[in-house]
C-alpha cells in the first residue's frame, strides 16, 4: 500500500467508482421520477376519459383497452364499462369522485395504470437496466486498464529517481540522475543531479585539500627532521641562524594548524555573529599599524580612501578579513609599489576593498584564489597558508556579503561587501 504505483492506480480507481456511484444513483433516481411523472399523467388521462364519457356517449370515446375502466354517473349508476359489472364488484378499490368547479360529476374507477404493466414497457425498462450495467462494467475496465497504465507511467520515473539516489547515497557521483517524467519529478530530478554535480566538486576539493595539507605540511616537517637529525649528528653548525631557520619552520606550520581551526569554526553550524558598530576609520588604522614593518620593509606606500563613518559588522572577524587582504597585498605588491585601502558605501551595501600595484593574476587562477590552501604554484614555496581568501570568503558569507577579486591595470583589487540596514546582495550567479 505505500508503493506509489498501488496508491495512484487505488486512487484512480476509488475517484471511478465514486463517479460511476453518483452516475448510477442520478440515473435510477432520475428513472424513478420519470416512472411515477408517467404514472401521475395516465391517471389524469384516464380521469379525462371518465369525464368525456359521462359528458358524451360512451361509443365516441377510445378508451385504452389493456387497463379495466368503470365510470359511473353522480347517483352511483354504471354508465360505462370496458369489462362487465362482474369485474367491478370483484374490485374491492372505491372509485374516485369526479368534480367540476366543486360540483359532482360522477365517479370512475380504473385499473392500475403502472408504467411497468405494459409488458413492452417492461422490456424497454430490462433493456434499460442491462445496458447499464454492461456500460457500468465496461467502465470499470476501460478505466482499470487506463489507471494501470498512468500508474506505471507515473511511478517508473519515481522508482528510477530512488534508484539514481540511492547511487548517489552510496556514493556513486558518475552517473547522471534522469529528469524525466511529471513536472515534479523532473524538478527533483535535476535538483539531484545538481547536488550531484556538488559533492563531487566537494569531494574533488576535499581529496585535492588532503593532498595540498599533506604537501604543505611534510615540506617543513621533513626539513625539519633534516636539520635536527644534521645537527644531532654534528654534520650542521648549530647556530643562531640556523635555529631561526627552524623557528621559521615551525611558526609556519602553526599558521597553517591556526588557520585551519579558525576555518572549520567559521564554516561550524554554531557560529554566530557578534554585531555592532565597527569605526571604519580605526579599523583601518589598525590594520596599517599590524603591517607597518613590513609595509616599510618592502617601501610600499599605504593610502587609506574612507568614505563611510562605521558600519555594522563583527569586528574581530572584519578585522581578520582586512588582514588577510593586506597580507597577499604587501606580499604580491613589488618594492617601491602602493597598497590601497578603502572603505565606502556602494548600492545599500559597505565596501572595503584592498588594491596593489603589482602583476595581475593568471585568468585561469581568477575563479581558484578562493579555494583552500590554493596558492597559484606548484612548489607552494611562498609564505601563507593558502586559506586567507577562503577564510575571508566565509567571513563575508557569515554577513550575508560576498567577495570580488579583479585584475586591474597596475594591479589586483579583493573587495569584501557587507549588507547594511537590512538590504541583501545578490550575488553574481544570482543576478544572471
Amino acid at each position: 500500500m505505500n508503493r506509489l504505483f498501488v496508491r495512484t492506480l487505488l486512487t484512480i480507481l476509488g475517484a471511478l467508482v465514486i463517479l460511476v456511484g453518483v452516475l448510477a444513483g442520478l440515473t435510477v433516481v432520475g428513472l424513478r421520477r420519470s416512472l411515477g411523472e408517467w404514472d401521475r399523467a395516465r391517471g389524469g388521462q384516464m380521469e379525462a376519459l371518465a369525464l368525456q364519457i359521462l359528458h358524451q356517449r360512451p361509443a365516441a370515446v377510445d378508451v385504452p383497452g389493456g387497463v379495466p375502466l368503470f365510470v359511473y354517473d353522480a347517483t352511483g349508476k354504471l354508465v360505462f364499462s370496458n369489462r362487465g359489472e362482474g369485474a367491478r364488484r370483484r374490485s374491492a378499490d372505491q372509485p374516485t369522485p369526479i368534480r367540476t368547479d366543486g360540483r359532482l360529476e360522477g365517479y370512475y374507477l380504473a385499473g392500475e395504470m403502472r408504467f411497468v404493466s405494459d409488458a413492452a414497457n417492461r422490456r424497454f425498462i430490462e433493456s434499460l437496466r442491462r445496458s447499464l450495467w454492461v456500460g457500468l462494467g465496461l467502465s470499470l475496465a476501460i478505466a482499470a486498464a487506463f489507471g494501470l497504465l498512468f500508474s506505471r507511467s507515473l511511478s517508473a520515473p519515481a522508482v528510477r529517481l530512488a534508484g539514481a539516489l540511492d547511487s548517489i547515497a552510496r556514493g556513486d557521483l558518475s552517473s547522471r540522475v534522469a529528469e524525466g517524467g511529471a513536472r515534479e519529478i523532473a524538478l527533483i530530478g535535476a535538483s539531484a543531479n545538481r547536488l550531484r554535480r556538488q559533492l563531487q566538486r566537494e569531494r574533488d576539493l576535499r581529496r585535492q585539500w588532503v593532498q595540498d595539507i599533506a604537501h604543505d605540511l611534510r615540506t617543513p616537517v621533513a626539513a625539519l627532521r633534516a636539520q635536527f637529525e644534521g645537527m644531532r649528528d654534528g654534520v650542521l653548525e648549530t647556530t643562531s641562524e640556523r635555529l631561526d631557520m627552524v623557528l621559521r619552520e615551525i611558526g609556519r606550520v602553526q599558521e597553517m594548524v591556526a588557520d585551519l581551526e579558525e576555518l572549520m569554526r567559521l564554516e561550524s553550524p554554531e557560529m554566530r555573529l557578534s554585531l555592532r558598530d565597527v569605526p571604519a576609520q580605526a579599523l583601518v588604522e589598525e590594520a596599517r599599524e599590524r603591517f607597518e614593518h613590513a609595509l616599510a620593509g618592502k617601501k610600499i606606500r599605504f593610502q587609506a580612501r574612507v568614505e563611510q563613518e562605521s558600519f555594522r559588522a563583527d569586528p574581530v572577524l572584519i578585522q581578520r578579513a582586512l588582514s588577510n587582504f593586506l597580507a597577499n597585498a604587501v606580499r604580491h605588491c613589488p618594492e617601491g609599489g602602493g597598497v590601497t585601502v578603502a572603505v565606502q558605501a556602494v548600492m545599500g551595501a559597505v565596501s572595503l576593498s584592498v588594491a596593489n600595484s603589482g602583476e595581475p593574476i593568471p585568468a585561469g587562477d581568477l575563479e581558484r584564489v578562493f579555494d583552500r590552501l590554493f596558492r597559484g604554484e606548484p612548489a607552494r614555496s611562498s609564505p601563507g597558508s593558502g586559506l586567507g581568501l577562503t577564510i575571508a570568503r566565509r567571513i563575508a558569507e557569515l554577513h550575508g556579503g560576498e567577495v570580488r577579486i579583479a585584475n586591474r591595470e597596475d594591479g589586483v583589487l579583493v573587495e569584501l561587501r557587507l549588507p547594511q540596514a537590512g538590504a541583501v546582495l545578490r550575488s553574481a550567479s544570482d543576478r544572471r
